[in-house]
């Protein structure tokens, strides 16, 4: 959805988003059950979440450290994400922007401010075009996936609230 501001190319450099400690496992994104039945497919493993949400399984080493990072299985070191844009989670194609509910219940857009490809010209127009152009289909996302709507992390910026 975004590739137009921040190119494949150099979101593939970064991968800030693709590496998780055990910590930020919960920021895994949330698959709807077809993507996940697609994404078995091809081989990727899964695991349910005590929600009963679906999610991309991450390997931690048995004694491997707090601040050991665990890739995306989806992720390729070298060239970053392997899997075609219209087999990503919605929440990937989303980044570095987040659905999240603050402590009142309202629905609120964040934005990642530390993503190594927002420069401030690039912040600028997603910004725009999130709260813009994009926002009906954010929300109709936000209603037809709820579980992507994450609690309120304090790591982003809130560029729009119900």
């Amino acid at each position: 959805m975004l590739t137009h501001l921040i190119s494949a190319d150099r979101c593939a450099t970064c991968r800030l988003c693709c590496n998780f400690r055990r910590s930020s496992a919960w920021e895994t994104p949330i698959l709807t059950p077809e993507l996940a039945d697609l994404l078995r497919l091809r081989g990727l493993p899964l695991r349910s979440r005590s929600d009963g949400s679906i999610t991309f399984s991450l390997h931690f080493p048995e004694h491997a450290p707090e601040s050991f990072c665990a890739n995306c299985p989806a992720l390729n070191p070298d060239s970053g994400c392997t899997l075609p844009r219209e087999l990503r989670p919605i929440e990937c194609r989303l980044w570095p922007l987040r659905l999240m509910r603050i402590s009142s219940g309202a629905l609120v857009l964040g934005l990642y401010d530390a993503c190594p490809a927002l420069s401030p010209a690039v912040r600028k127009q997603m910004i725009r075009e999130a709260t813009g152009t994009l926002l009906p289909t954010l929300l109709r996302i936000a209603d037809e996936q709820p579980g992507i709507v994450r609690p309120f992390h304090p790591a982003y910026s809130v560029i729009w609230q119900e």
